[in-house]
């Protein structure tokens, strides 16, 4: 498999950890699926993918390149990293329940779409969680370029879509099917998977700290 195949699949899979990471995201759009249409759905998806792509293009950019510098830096940041990861990993668990398996949203489907894209993009701490997610698979040690950082960021929006379009289809199906309280009970327990992935990824970048290679 050639290099910019292996950076697009690098930012699927990447994409995939760092969507069930960030549970609000996710509600949002089981959300919009349930409240409106399908189309509606996928409109907020792709905003919310889309609103990313800053931020993990900056992070992958920076991390991708310098590797001899990073490489010096390596225990500074893991240890920076992991301290960030752990403390998403609590406001994960203290995030406030979801009360509502609707939104009131009267907004069309480029309305939706925008509201969803500027939602994703000022979501806080976003630039970190996506420079940690890189840190945790030690991509900045080997420097693959900016083109690489491109082509994973590209990655990375496809990767968050298809995270979000499996909700669409589970929200279309049985949103409407399922009691409500049985649905809230469950989207409440993304909170767990957030801070069960964010946690995980923590403990995987502190293993070369606690126990440096011989």
């Amino acid at each position: 498999m050639s290099g910019p195949q292996l950076a697009i699949l690098g930012g699927i899979w990447l994409s995939l950890l760092y969507s069930a990471a960030v549970m609000p995201a996710s509600v949002w759009v089981i959300q919009v699926t349930v409240s409106r249409t399908w189309m509606a759905g996928i409109a907020s998806a792709l905003g919310l993918s889309l609103g990313q792509l800053p931020w993990c293009l900056l992070a992958s950019v920076l991390l991708f390149q310098y590797p001899l510098f990073w490489q010096e830096m390596d225990f500074h940041l893991r240890a920076i990293a992991v301290l960030f990861l752990f403390w998403m990993a609590y406001r994960c668990i203290k995030a406030p329940e979801v009360r509502l398996l609707k939104t009131a949203t009267t907004a069309n489907i480029s309305g939706l779409f925008v509201m969803s894209f500027w939602r994703s993009l000022i979501m806080p701490w976003r630039f970190p969680l996506w420079a940690a997610f890189i840190l945790s698979v030690g991509i900045h040690l080997r420097g693959p370029g900016w083109m690489a950082a491109c082509l994973f960021s590209l990655g990375a929006v496809v990767g968050q879509m298809l995270w979000h379009l499996h909700f669409i289809v589970v929200a279309g199906l049985f949103g409407h099917r399922v009691p409500e309280d049985i649905s809230l009970r469950s989207l409440n327990k993304l909170r767990l998977l957030s801070a069960t992935v964010t946690a995980g990824l923590g403990f995987i970048i502190l293993a070369p700290i606690a126990f440096p290679p011989i």
